[in-house]
C-alpha cells in the first residue's frame, strides 16, 4: 500500500481526499500541530491516520516522516507549510512538490515579475525601498499589505502618501517588518479569480470564480460565485491570460487559484496563490467540472509525471451546472456561541447546507479579515446567478449568538 503524507491542509476537502485515498488503497496520514481543527472534515470521512507533531518543527516533521517510513510522497497545499515542504522534498526525492515556495509567496516578486513580462500594469515597491524614494509618483489609491500574508488578512487601504506611510508603520507595529510589506496601486474593478491546475500536458483552467468583497477600508471575502463566462470569448482570454502568468513565474506543476481584478481595459493581478483555491471552491469543481482536483494531488504526490492520462482519472459524476456560497461573518469580536437557523436550511432549493469553519467557544479578535468567518452557506442552480440568489436566501437564515 502506497503512502502519501499532508503536511497540514486547508479548511475544506480534506475529507474528499480521504474518500479518493480509501478508494485507490493509499494510507493517507496527516501531520498536524491542531488536530481539532480538522474535526468536522474527519467526521464526514476518517480514511485518514493523523499524527500529532509540531509542523513548525522542522525537525519534528523530519524525525515524524523517519517514523513513517516507507512514504511514497508528499501533499501540500497551504501557504504556510509550502516552504518546508520544498526543503522536506529536494532531502526525500518526493516528486512534483512546489518549488522555489518563498518566492512564488512574495506578492512583490510576483506582481513584478507579472508586469515584466507584460501581463499587468501596476507594479509593486518593497516599502523598504518606497519609504527612501526622493519622490513618489501618487496617481490614487494604494494597498499597503503583507507580502506574504494569507486570508485577506493585514490589507490596508491608503488614500494618500502620508496614510501609505502610517499604514506601513502600523503593519510594523503589529509585527510585519517592512521589508515584508508591498506597496502597490489600487486596482478598480471586479475581483475574480481562476481556478488552475498545471500538469505536463500544460494548464487546464477549471473556471472562473467571482466574489462580492465587503465595504472599503476592510476586504472580507462575502460571497463567491461559480463559474462565471463559462463558454464565453472573455473565458478563453482569461484562460490565456493565466496560462501565460502562470508560466512567468514558474508555477511548475500544481493547482493555483490566481486573483486578478478585471479593469475593463485589461487584467490586473492581485496575487498568485500555488495551490487549490480556499474555502468551497475545490467542492465547487467538483461538481460543475466532474474532475477531482484532489484526485490529481495524490496522483501528482506519486506520480513521476503528471499527465493527461491523470485528469482522465481524475473525472467523476458532475452534479450541478453552477455553485456558490455565502460566508457569514461575525459583526464585533468575541467569543463565538449558539448558531441558530441551520435547520431551516433543509427547506430550500438548491441543496442548501450549513459549512462550520469555527466551532462555538472560538475567541475572534478582529472582524477585518476573514478570521471572522464562522462558517459557510452554499447552494446549486442552473446557472451562478440562481445559485448565489440560493445561498444568499439560506444566509440570512443564519444568527449567531456572541457571547
Amino acid at each position: 500500500m502506497a503512502r502519501v503524507v499532508m503536511l497540514e491542509a486547508l479548511a475544506f476537502g480534506l475529507d474528499r481526499l480521504s474518500r479518493i485515498s480509501e478508494e485507490r488503497g493509499i494510507d493517507l496520514v496527516l501531520l498536524t500541530f491542531d488536530r481539532m481543527y480538522y474535526r468536522r472534515q474527519l467526521a464526514r470521512h476518517s480514511h485518514v491516520r493523523v499524527v500529532d507533531v509540531d509542523t513548525f518543527d522542522i525537525d519534528a516533521v523530519r524525525r515524524t516522516l523517519d517514523d513513517l517510513a516507507p512514504v511514497d510522497g508528499l501533499i501540500s497545499n497551504t501557504d504556510t507549510w509550502a516552504a518546508t515542504a520544498e526543503l522536506l522534498a529536494g532531502e526525500r526525492g518526493f516528486t512534483n512538490v512546489l518549488r522555489h515556495a518563498d518566492r512564488l509567496r512574495d506578492k512583490v516578486w510576483v506582481r513584478n515579475t507579472v508586469v515584466d513580462a507584460g501581463l499587468s500594469k501596476g507594479r509593486a515597491t518593497r516599502a523598504t525601498h518606497w519609504l527612501r524614494l526622493p519622490e513618489r509618483s501618487w496617481s490614487g489609491p494604494l494597498i499597503v499589505k503583507d507580502a506574504a500574508g494569507t486570508g485577506s488578512r493585514d490589507v490596508l487601504l491608503a488614500r494618500s502618501l502620508d496614510e501609505a506611510e502610517k499604514m506601513i508603520g502600523r503593519l510594523a507595529e503589529g509585527g510585519i517588518p517592512p521589508e515584508r510589506v508591498t506597496v502597490e496601486p489600487y486596482a478598480f474593478g471586479p475581483l475574480y479569480s481562476a481556478e488552475t491546475y498545471t500538469t505536463s500536458a500544460g494548464t487546464l483552467l477549471f473556471g472562473i470564480t467571482s466574489r462580492t468583497i465587503s465595504e472599503l477600508p476592510d476586504f472580507r471575502e462575502l460571497d463567491m460565485t461559480y463559474p462565471v463566462g463559462r463558454g464565453t470569448e472573455w473565458e478563453d482570454r482569461v484562460c490565456r491570460w493565466v496560462t501565460a502568468v502562470l508560466a512567468a513565474i514558474g508555477r511548475g506543476v500544481g493547482p493555483a487559484h490566481v486573483e486578478f481584478v478585471d479593469t475593463g481595459s485589461g487584467f490586473e493581478i492581485v496575487e498568485v496563490n500555488s495551490r487549490l483555491g480556499g474555502g468551497l471552491i475545490g467542492e465547487s469543481i467538483e461538481m460543475v467540472n466532474g474532475i477531482s482536483p484532489y484526485h490529481l494531488m495524490i496522483s501528482q504526490a506519486l506520480a513521476p509525471e503528471l499527465g493527461q492520462q491523470h485528469v482522465e482519472l481524475a473525472r467523476i459524476e458532475p452534479q450541478a451546472a453552477a455553485f456558490a456560497q455565502v460566508d457569514k461573518h461575525m459583526t464585533r469580536p468575541g467569543r463565538l456561541g449558539e448558531i441558530l437557523g441551520i435547520d431551516d436550511l433543509a427547506f430550500f432549493p438548491g441543496d442548501v447546507r450549513w459549512h462550520e469553519v469555527i466551532g462555538p467557544g472560538t475567541v475572534v479578535a478582529t472582524t477585518a479579515d476573514q478570521s471572522a468567518n464562522y462558517g459557510t452557506v452554499s447552494a446549486t442552480g442552473i446557472t451562478p446567478g440562481e445559485a448565489l440568489r440560493r445561498a444568499h436566501a439560506g444566509a440570512r437564515h443564519i444568527r449567531l449568538v456572541v457571547q
